[in-house]
């Protein structure tokens, strides 16, 4: 009975020591690397999990992950990510071993619901109560597209552009749903301009130069300054919801502009576009030229000295209507000779003299990238646009930098 009595304790404790030894060797680690299948860019933030099982881990920046307690065996793991479709892969776990899996994601478009800038962020365009419309940048900037407000041309119900002159860069009135001003006091019918949530003013620029009789030129653009290939998507707010966020500068509409930020899937990235185009008067006006001009005006001037003859015959150098139309008459009469007149040689083209026929230049560079934390775009633009009437034309040398970063 002694030796039972000693046996039973040890039997206990091999039994508590066996159990979890057993548990402990049933198990594995599943580790690796998750890529970007396109670039081969490691991939941050990708959950790769057991199907059927709480375990789980996040990629981290390098791309790299880790999966404990795993069961021993033959097991599938999963990877998702927004913005990539889902992968899975079969592998088998070595008893109380680690088995490496890689995994190269595929990028794919997510459906998701279409969201509009308002004043205080985004919503969802079915929670809209007010009306709106939005411009995608991407398909609105086609062909020879210099300022912003040209990407809305046509795009938006209710908004009516007037340009001020045909000149590159002149001034544009923007109209939406209409004039609610005749303009006394100040007033205009001009929208307000917000881009990236900042409220702009949106008051003519004027060009140094001055007009005839020292009068400045026609106001330029105020968005001038953007460059379309900056801009992301274009909202109007067009009723009196915009009033309600932005104020009395607001009752004639805004005009929201988001402009492009950094990607953080893919790496760093280079983007280039440009295009050359070239420009000359659609139609010339069919006028004279110095013969036929010359020969109109001995016409008119004979037409002139025969209706005077007839004049002086019908009317006595006493008749008062005579004197005071015809008293100095007499010199003029007869320097108006048809044959003395003398119009010179000349034949110049004044039409085509201040028309010519134009080139533009429109460059665009840009470097974006990256992480979930930090996102970042530097952009250059050179654009030179010359009219087809001389000293008119718009040339824009702009750079911009943006980032952000979150927590």
């Amino acid at each position: 009975m002694k030796i039972v009595r000693h046996l039973a304790p040890v039997l206990v404790a091999a039994l508590v020591w066996a159990v979890p030894l057993g548990a402990q060797d049933s198990t594995g680690v599943i580790a690796g690397k998750v890529v970007d299948q396109t670039t081969q860019q490691p991939l941050a933030n990708v959950e790769v999990a057991i199907p059927g099982t709480p375990l789980r881990d996040l990629s981290r920046n390098d791309g790299t992950f880790r999966v404990t307690g795993v069961k021993a065996g033959a097991q599938r793991v999963r990877a998702t990510r927004i913005g990539y479709g889902s992968q899975f892969q079969e592998v088998t776990v070595p008893l109380g071993g680690a088995a490496t899996v890689n995994l190269a994601l595929v990028p794919a478009a997510a459906i998701l619901e279409p969201v509009v800038v308002t004043g205080y962020g985004t919503q969802r365009r079915e929670a809209i109560t007010g009306s709106v419309s939005t411009v995608d940048a991407a398909a609105a900037n086609r062909g020879v597209t210099i300022n912003a407000d040209q990407m809305l041309q046509g795009r938006a119900a209710g908004v009516d552009i007037i340009q001020d002159s045909g000149e590159p860069g002149a001034g544009r009135r923007i109209l939406i749903r209409g004039g609610s001003s005749i303009g006394v006091g100040g007033a205009t019918n001009d929208p307000l301009y917000v881009v990236d949530g900042v409220p702009i003013n949106n008051e003519a620029t004027e060009p140094q130069p001055l007009g005839v009789f020292g009068d400045p030129m026609l106001a330029r653009n105020p968005l001038n300054l953007l460059n379309p290939a900056d801009i992301s998507s274009i909202t109007v707010l067009k009723d009196a919801a915009a009033t309600a966020i932005y104020g009395s500068r607001a009752s004639n509409g805004v005009i929201l502009i988001e402009t492009r930020r950094g990607q953080s899937s893919g790496g760093p990235s280079f983007e280039y576009d440009g295009y050359v185009s070239a420009a000359s008067p659609a139609r010339r006006l069919d006028l004279l030229n110095g013969a036929e001009y010359r020969q109109f005006v001995q016409g008119k001037v004979a037409d002139w000295r025969t209706d005077s003859t007839a004049f002086r015959t019908r009317h006595p150098g006493a008749d008062t209507v005579f004197t005071i139309h015809f008293a100095d008459s007499a010199a003029t009469f007869n320097a108006l000779d048809p044959s003395k007149v003398v119009l010179g040689t000349a034949n110049t083209d004044w039409a085509a003299a201040m028309t010519r026929n134009t080139v533009t230049h429109n460059h665009n560079l840009a470097f974006s990238g990256g992480t979930e934390d930090t996102r970042y775009r530097a952009s250059m633009n050179y654009a030179k646009e010359d009219g087809v009437t001389l000293s008119t034309g718009l040339e824009r040398i702009q750079g911009r930098l943006s980032a952000t970063h979150s927590d």
